[in-house]
């Protein structure tokens, strides 16, 4: 799931559409941040909610002071399931925006949908595209693991690195000082003066990323995340490129035909202008 970064927020076990987990008694739950593997909370007991037509589930509130940052966080629950203790582990992203209402993708579905459907809807969306670009169009978190070559230059997966919050070399932490030197370009490569040491994964960078104000993305997604909630008509073959009426046939955009990455003509557009090319 996704948080929005200062705002109050609140975790969910399970989340929405998972299989359900009926503890003995309340949970205890624990929350580090994957960036520096700090504390946001530790063995705090969860609240039970119960809904009509939904599965009991668990809760713990995080305030806007804990999710000040973008980050993902991790999340332990731990409790006796059937006299056995049990720990499950869910996943929680701070971003820095969501780009589209779910409310837009509500009225371009045409039709009400619960508001755990739109959201997981717009994540789907929102993710593909963002992966597909390789540039996401909000701020956002990642860490990766990489192999130093001893070039000057270091390339990360995503566009536009707007942070360098930590930086490992072999398992030795770089100084603010060390990291305030470093270069950052949009293309995504980050520069160090002295070179970065050669190595297999001997290099982790945790960074922000992405476009702070990005208005021109918000239809493709909004479409996209409508077009994952539509029924599709039950007398198409879904494997079908194409479609004949009495008005005539009629191609389909199929994902992975006629290098489409999509099903929606205006989304392979999108991402057709807004990728970077490959860098030799």
């Amino acid at each position: 799931m996704e948080l929005l970064q200062n705002t109050a927020a609140t975790l969910r076990f399970p989340e929405a559409g998972a299989d359900s987990v009926t503890f003995d008694k309340a949970p205890t739950v624990t929350v580090t941040r994957d960036s520096d593997s700090s504390l946001v909370l530790e063995e705090v007991e969860a609240d039970a909610v119960e809904e009509k037509e939904v599965p009991p589930y668990w809760t713990v509130p995080l305030t806007a002071a804990q999710l000040s940052e973008v980050d993902l966080l991790t999340a332990e629950w731990t409790g006796e399931v059937d006299e056995s203790s049990n720990t499950y582990t869910t996943y929680a992203e701070i971003v820095g925006g969501f780009v589209v209402s779910l409310l837009a993708i509500e009225e371009e579905l045409g039709e009400e949908a619960s508001a755990d459907k739109l959201t997981e809807a717009r994540e789907i969306a929102l993710h593909r595209i963002e992966s597909a670009c390789g540039v996401a169009f909000r701020r956002r978190y990642a860490r990766e693991i990489l192999d130093g070559q001893g070039r000057r230059g270091l390339f990360l997966d995503y566009r536009r690195p707007l942070q360098i919050l930590k930086v490992e070399i072999g398992e030795v932490a770089l100084s603010e000082a060390a990291i305030g030197e470093l270069t950052l370009k949009s293309s995504g490569a980050v520069d160090r003066e002295s070179g970065w040491p050669c190595g297999v994964n001997n290099i982790v960078i945790a960074y922000a990323h992405g476009h702070t104000f990005y208005p021109a993305a918000t239809e493709p997604i909004r479409d996209l995340a409508a077009y994952y909630l539509t029924k599709a008509p039950t007398d198409w073959n879904q494997r079908a490129t194409s479609v004949s009426t009495e008005l005539g046939t009629y191609a389909l955009v199929t994902p992975g035909v006629r290098g489409a990455s999509f099903p929606l003509p205006s989304v392979n557009a999108f991402v057709d202008q807004f990728t970077a090319p490959l860098v030799a």
